[in-house]
């Protein structure tokens, strides 16, 4: 490996470090992270046949989906599609492999169907329609359409396709635990549908949680039943919250609604999303790769979903710093590690390293461990594995890490 590549030991504030820290979650069912949540396991399913059928993964980039919403017409208890939420499947793919063609549009389709019928808990009541809008052009001439494993240079050596910055932070901060634990919670009421939007504000030791829950048609009756439904399960969160984090802790839930007028007038949904009025979605819009969206990581805004799990820097480049900031995490305490390659750059000589750690490191110590993670190639049985599919943590485990964060 270089050794050429400068390395700064830089004092920026980490997120724990901040006077306030302010983060939000987009839940499983909003219509942005049903997007990067498509893109995803479309680009996982269509990896694992490549591996399956060619022997490696093949070129393609699903990060171009769109979640375009329907509309439903609504009753004070239930309601029907009159407009179908809409799926259009963007990118760059290869269709055939040694001539043979692959069944693109099977596996991308049938993911978009698995994926909203996991993050959806009223999908059967959605209508809904696929469109199909990949393409296999390029400037090289058998870039998406290989004759054989020889046209995948990337087999030899892994390199950067282009430039980009890319930030690890570890460990969830308390503040990260608690929107991915309001969302959490929530979801376990029978009642709530997925697309739960959480913003938890620390100012010093005292948070604020702002939560925006739907109800599902047919859980709830009235408004004032619905408003009494989110009180009571604001205040059971509260509880929770304030068992574990020191300061004072406010939870709002539904902040725009009413007790007066018909059901219909609030959060009212079939799927358990917005997409029901319309709303849409696009990949790279919501969270990040951790999950959450926090300005504190100064991190940049490259979006990880359905990227080329083989070379893509977006997500490979994201998994290295991702694996970085834990290993380093493990010795030294909260850090953060930023990573720059240029285009066409090996991964394990990136352009720049940029370390900070909240706990002083014997000299070159944190830097071993950074390169030592550099040096790997072991990404795509994680990341294949499903590392970066938006998903539900359970409830236990997010109280651990609060726990942890918070002590």
């Amino acid at each position: 490996m270089s050794t050429a590549t400068p390395v700064s030991s830089v004092r920026t504030p980490l997120p724990h470090e901040l006077a306030v820290e302010v983060v939000e979650r987009k839940g499983v069912g909003h219509p942005d992270t049903l997007a990067d949540g498509i893109a995803e396991l479309a680009s996982i399913r269509y990896s694992l046949h490549c591996l399956d059928t060619a022997g490696a993964v093949l070129h393609h980039n699903l990060d171009k989906v769109a979640v375009l919403g329907g509309r439903a017409a609504f009753t004070d208890t239930g309601g029907v599609y009159d407009r179908p939420l809409r799926i259009v499947l963007g990118g760059r793919i290869s269709t055939s492999f040694a001539g043979r063609p692959l069944p693109v549009r099977e596996i991308l389709h049938q993911a978009a169907v698995d994926h909203l019928r996991t993050a959806l808990p009223g999908f059967d009541r959605v209508k809904l329609e696929i469109r199909q809008e990949t393409t296999d052009s390029s400037k090289f001439p058998h870039w998406f359409a290989p004759r054989s494993l020889d046209d995948l240079p990337e087999r030899r050596a892994a390199f950067s396709n282009d430039t980009a910055y890319l930030v690890g932070s570890a460990p969830r901060t308390a503040t990260e635990s608690v929107v991915l634990l309001a969302e959490a919670f929530f979801r376990r009421l029978p009642w709530a549908g997925s697309d739960i939007k959480a913003l938890a504000v620390r100012d010093g030791t005292n948070w604020t949680v702002t939560v925006c829950v739907p109800a599902l048609a047919g859980h709830l009756t009235s408004s004032a039943e619905f408003d009494d439904a989110v009180t009571a399960a604001a205040g059971e969160l509260t509880d929770l919250l304030q068992q574990r984090l020191p300061g004072r802790v406010r939870v709002v839930c539904n902040t725009r609604n009413s007790r007066t007028g018909p059901l219909s007038g609030q959060y009212f949904t079939l799927s358990g999303s917005a997409v029901d009025y319309g709303e849409d979605g696009l990949v790279g819009r919501g969270n990040a790769r951790t999950g959450v969206i926090s300005g504190a990581h100064l991190a940049g805004n490259e979006a990880t979903f359905g990227k080329n799990p083989a070379y893509h820097v977006g997500k490979v480049g994201g998994w290295l710093a991702d694996t970085a900031a834990r290993t380093v995490a493990a010795e030294f305490g909260p850090c953060r590690i930023a990573l720059l390659w240029r285009n066409g750059a090996p991964y394990d000589q990136p352009a720049s390293i940029e370390i900070t750690t909240a706990r002083q490191a014997p000299a070159g110590a944190a830097e071993e461990l950074v390169r030592a993670v550099l040096a790997r190639t072991d990404w795509m049985v994680d990341l294949l594995s499903g590392r970066y599919l938006p998903c539900l943590e359970p409830v236990e485990d997010l109280l651990a890490d609060l726990d942890r964060a918070a002590g």
